[in-house]
């Protein structure tokens, strides 16, 4: 009889590896919940601190046109490449159908290069006249100097107007 007693409080052999299963399975459980509520805290600590959103700043429109005007001048870099494409816009009378633009790309010692460029007015009634954007081919120009970029516009009534600007072209 002592057997049978002995064998009741042991339990029988499944009913000790149901108990050390379900042992395991709650420390397996316990150490994922563990380690994921670990790394989502050492995850949030890493992120950088939220950016205040950034408001795009207005533009200001250019008011009426009065004569031949430089309003904007830039450039775009030809991918790859030391070649900058110059652009400059502008306004005019309406009764003015085409304006000429030089452009020279210069340091205070020397000339670095020269390009022109054409364009058609366009019509803007807000702004009582015509607007322009001319744009030259890629013209080389040494980068990483300031370099002063001095724009001759002429139209077809033969009125003259100058601009210039100082860039640092990027290197390619």
């Amino acid at each position: 009889m002592e057997k049978e007693n002995s064998s009741e409080v042991m339990g029988s052999p499944s009913m000790i590896t149901y108990v050390i299963g379900a042992v395991l399975v709650a420390a397996v459980v316990a150490g994922a919940w563990y380690f994921r509520s670990s790394a989502n805290q050492q995850t949030a600590s890493m992120a950088p601190p939220a950016a205040e959103p950034v408001v795009p700043a207005a533009t200001p429109t250019p008011g009426p046109i009065t004569g031949l005007v430089c309003d904007k001048q830039y450039y775009n870099q030809k991918i790859g490449f030391p070649q900058y494409y110059l652009s400059v816009e502008g306004g005019d009378f309406s009764s003015v159908k085409n304006v000429s633009c030089e452009f020279t790309a210069r340091t205070k010692e020397k000339v670095l290069a020269t390009a022109t460029g054409e364009s058609p007015l366009t019509e803007a009634p807000q702004r009582n006249g015509a607007t322009f954007r001319c744009t030259s081919k890629a013209v080389e120009i040494t980068p990483n100097i300031p370099t002063m970029v001095d724009v001759t516009l002429k139209d077809d009534l033969g009125k003259t107007s100058t601009c210039t600007a100082t860039f640092t072209f990027p290197a390619p």
